[in-house]
């Protein structure tokens, strides 16, 4: 099981292999509020508190936005923050900010829900179309590095990466070419999305609470 004392983290031998992590981080006694990732032999852990205004509400829009134009548009589904996914050939198991997956994706087995020991779905298995990331101050070199090449390993066509922690908002659309990722235009300019055959940007401003709304605008290709 997982310890924590303080700010010191035991992570079980088992875990260090895939099929051992994704038991471990699957089971019932696996504390809330603790996130962790697998890539290939490595583990990583993040307890902080999210930011409320540079990551959580930067994702419930993302989210919020996804989960519309996936359901009024019958494209697929929008899986949430807390979605394990896992590509075993990839050798990385994570919890991504939000996916998107589409019917044809889900429907050919190349993402795929797998149960848990209660028969309820608690782990998505494959490859889906869309993987987004926010990046916080503890996730930099997962987001940037890790979860960029193992993301590419694992064949996800689109990769979204945010950050939102400085004065500049960067949103960038990264598309996967010859196994590796890379923008399609600059960030601060739309972001084209060839899985949802519309551009992106990214907005936001200060509301009377003094923190941040933002808004994902969309246009069509």
């Amino acid at each position: 099981m997982l310890s924590i004392e303080g700010d010191r983290v035991s992570v079980p031998a088992s875990a260090f292999a895939l099929d051992g992590f994704r038991a471990w981080i699957s089971a019932g006694d696996f504390p809330d509020g603790v996130r962790a990732t697998f890539d290939r032999g490595e583990v990583l852990i993040e307890m902080s508190p999210e930011a409320i205004d540079t990551h959580n509400k930067v994702k419930a829009e993302i989210t919020a936005v996804l989960v519309r134009i996936a359901d009024d548009e019958d494209r697929g589904e929008t899986f949430a923050d807390g979605a394990l996914l896992t590509h075993v050939e990839a050798g990385v198991s994570t919890e991504p900010d939000v996916l998107f997956a589409s019917w044809e994706s889900l429907e050919s087995g190349r993402l795929r829900r797998a149960a848990g020991a209660s028969g309820c779905a608690v782990e998505l298995v494959g490859t889906p179309d869309i993987v987004v990331e926010i990046v916080s101050p503890t996730s930099v070199r997962k987001d940037t590095k890790l979860l960029r090449a193992a993301y590419a390993r694992a064949g996800i066509p689109e990769y979204w990466i945010i950050d939102a922690r400085g004065d500049v908002l960067r949103f960038e659309i990264l598309r996967l070419n010859a196994g590796q990722y890379e923008s399609a235009v600059e960030t601060g300019a739309p972001q084209p999305s060839a899985r949802l055959g519309r551009s992106f940007t990214l907005t936001r401003r200060r509301n009377r609470a003094g923190g941040f709304t933002y808004r994902l605008l969309t246009a069509t290709s």
